[in-house]
């Protein structure tokens, strides 16, 4: 404390321009030395001892953690803190709490209060004598030690969390009180569970435990919330058993989607997520079914996100389908999607078009594929005068040497 004293003192004079006697300078600059080399010693003593525990270096850290306790210093509370902490992992359980009952009695404001109170939930769970939620202010302390007294199979559990769900608690809360009641796989809590996915409680939470339960169950809910969607109004949850699917993997129920929905919205939203499923067999079942152009608009830019299953989808429909607008997006997204390994296709469909707007879509897929040879070589074969000024505008803003060799070729004829 006296070095602090002196530091301090030190540099109040200077602020207040006080005019010290020259022996009383040699004193205070020993000391303000003193206070910094402490300073620096209990630096490196925390920085071994974090080190070694690091390393799970249990016994090597206690004594390194001891001197930086002793020294009453600014890292003090925090070796208090993992001195707990290595004692727990030693299995000193009685001595891991009294290193936290001294935090708090030493320092009570210290910001690893927070850490200890959540040790000691962890102690004391495995103890068999939980903490009771109810004597936790911290949001993020109680949620922990309510998960302790579930896991300790205590019969009160369930209806504490129950009256956090139905409260006016925060929605952070609430989810995370939510993520506490799908780990307990008694047959109450997965009731209760169940009835909030279906909308019986708050209804808020529900989006939240169908994304939840698409998490922590895969695709043995896939039925679960087909049943949900089938029996849903609400478009909010509709999409959040969309993007389930998404996570579970289940392309025939996004197709039944697709096909049933009346909601637009939803339906492109299905269709979409095919596609980032990779499911190309049901987006091509899909665009055979229907008659709309827009939705076939959508199927072609899905094949785009399915990545590489979707190149004989999209290579067929450039090739066959008679709508123009339809099929230029296909030979475009072509370019998009496949880059070189297109190529092929793309010139055979260029050789074989009488359109300008066909051959105007491969042009553009060919630069979209960064294909500067192919291009170059339709710029020197076409006759057309407007398609080559397409290419020729293409090439101009590819950073390829093909193309500006023959930029410049052009630009000395």
């Amino acid at each position: 404390m006296k070095t602090r004293h002196s530091f301090y003192l030190a540099a109040l004079c200077a602020s207040l321009s006080f005019s010290i006697p020259s022996s009383a300078h040699t004193v205070l600059r020993a000391e303000v030395a003193e206070a910094a080399a402490a300073d620096s010693s209990e630096d490196q003593l925390y920085s071994d001892a974090t080190r070694a525990i690091n390393e799970s270096r249990w016994s090597d850290a206690e004594p390194l953690l001891d001197r930086v306790i002793e020294q009453h210093g600014r890292r003090a509370d925090a070796a208090l803190y993992w001195k707990a902490y290595v004692d727990h992992k030693q299995g000193r359980s009685s001595d891991a709490l009294n290193n936290c009952a001294s935090l708090r009695q030493s320092y009570p404001k210290s910001t690893w209060l927070k850490e200890c109170n959540a040790l000691e939930i962890e102690i004391r769970g495995k103890s068999g004598t939980p903490v009771q939620p109810q004597s936790e202010q911290d949001e993020d302390l109680k949620l922990l030690a309510l998960n302790s007294l579930m896991q300790s199979g205590d019969p009160n559990a369930l209806p504490i969390l129950q009256h956090i769900l139905e409260g006016q608690q925060s929605e952070r809360v609430k989810e995370r009180a939510l993520f506490v009641l799908a780990q307990d796989q008694s047959k109450p809590a997965q009731d209760l569970l169940a009835q909030i996915i279906r909308g019986e409680r708050d209804p808020n939470l529900q989006v939240k435990a169908i994304r939840l339960l698409a998490v922590s169950k895969g695709s043995q809910i896939a039925g679960t919330l087909a049943d949900i969607y089938s029996k849903s109004s609400n478009p909010a949850v509709k999409k959040a058993i969309i993007d389930s699917y998404l996570i579970i993997g289940a392309p025939d129920k996004l197709e039944q989607v697709a096909q049933h929905e009346s909601d637009p919205e939803l339906m492109h939203h299905a269709i979409s997520t095919l596609g980032a499923l990779g499911a190309a067999s049901q987006l091509s079942s899909l665009y055979q079914s229907t008659t709309s152009k827009e939705v076939k608009a959508t199927i072609i830019n899905a094949f785009v996100a399915a990545g590489g299953k979707g190149a004989d989808a999209l290579s067929a429909i450039a090739s066959a389908e008679q709508d123009p607008g339809l099929r230029n997006k296909a030979i475009r997204n072509m370019g998009v999607n496949h880059g070189n390994s297109a190529v092929p296709a793309l010139l055979g469909i260029y050789s074989k078009s009488t359109d300008e707007e066909s051959k105007k879509a491969v042009i553009d897929a060919l630069f979209l594929a960064g294909d500067a040879h192919d291009l170059v070589a339709l710029a020197r074969s076409e006759k057309a005068p407007s398609a080559r000024r397409e290419i020729v505008g293409k090439l101009a803003l590819l950073h390829d040497k093909e193309a500006t060799d023959y930029m410049m070729e052009v630009l000395n004829k």
